[in-house]
């Protein structure tokens, strides 16, 4: 397991994320009933309940599905292999707290604890829907309240940090080492309420942890070209991080999400190294332009993990330094490397008033789409930005 003691962490925080776990009890659970907990997936976007094992769109510019659209269900996901899904798994966390009968609050952590829930048909399993556990089921405790949160995909459980549990679910997540969609969720419920009905499922309502660029490169005037290579650099230290630590949930707020980053590469660093044969970009006489998508072209002499997300690469949430480069190769060019500065605003949009808010961060569940065109002389940077379950973004900003 990953320990959490490696990165500078608010103090606050520091008793919660503890690399020890001591802190469980051991006072025996009450009584089980015999309701079993069922589950329900209502949405990561809309419509439907979309994950990632890839993001890219669903349809091209003409409306025609990409024949490898990489857009999947949460249910497809979670399907065994054996049965034509791709065999992941949720993981849920659970914390129960009920009064003793010394009048005492006790607080039983960790009752589940990554339990793997999937979707498959179990015989006399779950009567809403096929989201089973993938082993024995589990029942209701009354007479107290529950915590749950739950993640996918459950297979990062190696970086879920030793002190997790459904209070507050800590994971390490290094985006140059994986680049897996990272979707968060969490439910409370109180048996105590006579309003609740135990028989039906529990909500898990999917948010998505981190955030998403790309980028393409175009002519503005005729030209047939290659991109080569591309990769972002720091132009000074601690401008991207690369790798943090997720908290989810804290003693004050129990939907509250929040990054520590704890690693940025030094300024010489390649971060995110791609380089290819060339993916082509051209330009006609008229005007006409096609781009190219960098990130986008398997069977990469270097990068390969960043292409299975068609030109998506997954990146914390963090602050935009006004200092990132993004630098990249052609064919034509050679050895030349262009450098393009991106700059500190992430987006714009409008208030109520006419004022136009300007933010620079890149916020989770965010979509960011850099194209950089090369005139003969110069480059422009175009940024267009989407929520993670629009398509295209409606407005963009040009530099």
């Amino acid at each position: 397991m990953i320990q959490a003691c490696k990165y500078l962490l608010p103090v606050v925080a520091i008793a919660a994320w503890s690399c020890s776990n001591s802190d469980k009890t051991t006072i025996p659970v009450p009584e089980t009933g015999d309701t079993p907990i069922a589950w329900t997936v209502t949405g990561v976007d809309t419509p439907g309940a979309r994950s990632r094992s890839l993001i890219g769109p669903e349809f091209d510019s003409e409306g025609n599905p990409y024949p490898n659209r990489d857009w999947i269900t949460l249910e497809s996901a979670c399907t065994p292999q054996n049965n034509g899904g791709k065999g992941e798994a949720i993981g849920i966390w659970a914390d129960y707290s009920y009064t003793d009968s010394q009048g005492d609050e006790v607080l039983m952590k960790n009752l589940f604890e990554g339990t793997r829930l999937i979707y498959a048909y179990k015989t006399d399993g779950n009567p809403h829907s096929n989201w089973n556990y993938e082993g024995d089921d589990h029942y209701w405790y009354r007479g107290g309240k529950y915590k749950f949160r739950a993640y996918y995909p459950q297979r990062l459980a190696e970086n879920v940090v030793t002190s997790t549990s459904a209070s507050t679910f800590v994971i390490e997540y290094p985006t140059h080492e994986m680049q897996e969609d990272l979707l968060l969720a969490y439910n409370y419920v109180d048996t105590t309420n006579p309003r609740i009905d135990l028989s039906q499922p529990v909500a898990l309502k999917f948010s998505h942890g981190l955030a998403a660029i790309r980028f393409f490169i175009k002519a503005n005037y005729p030209n047939s070209d290659r991109l080569t290579s591309c990769y972002l650099q720091n132009a000074e230290t601690r401008d991207f991080a690369t790798s943090g630590m997720l908290a989810y949930g804290s003693d004050t707020d129990d939907e509250s999400i929040s990054w520590v980053n704890g690693y940025n590469p030094p300024v010489t660093e390649r971060i995110y190294l791609w380089t290819n044969s060339g993916v082509e970009f051209t330009t006609d006489a008229a005007g006409n332009a096609t781009p190219a998508l960098a990130y986008s072209a398997t069977g990469t002499t270097t990068g390969d993990l960043y292409t299975q997300n068609d030109g998506w690469v997954l990146i914390l949430p963090q602050a935009s330094s006004g200092n990132l480069q993004f630098c990249f190769t052609t064919q034509s060019g050679q050895e030349a490397v262009y450098s393009v500065t991106i700059p500190e605003v992430t987006e714009q949009t409008q208030a109520s008033d006419g004022t136009v808010v300007e933010s620079r961060k890149y916020l989770p569940g965010k979509r960011y789409t850099y194209t950089i065109a090369i005139s003969e002389t110069d480059l422009e940077l175009t940024l267009t930005v989407a929520d993670w379950n629009e398509r295209e973004s409606s407005h963009s900003i040009v530099f």
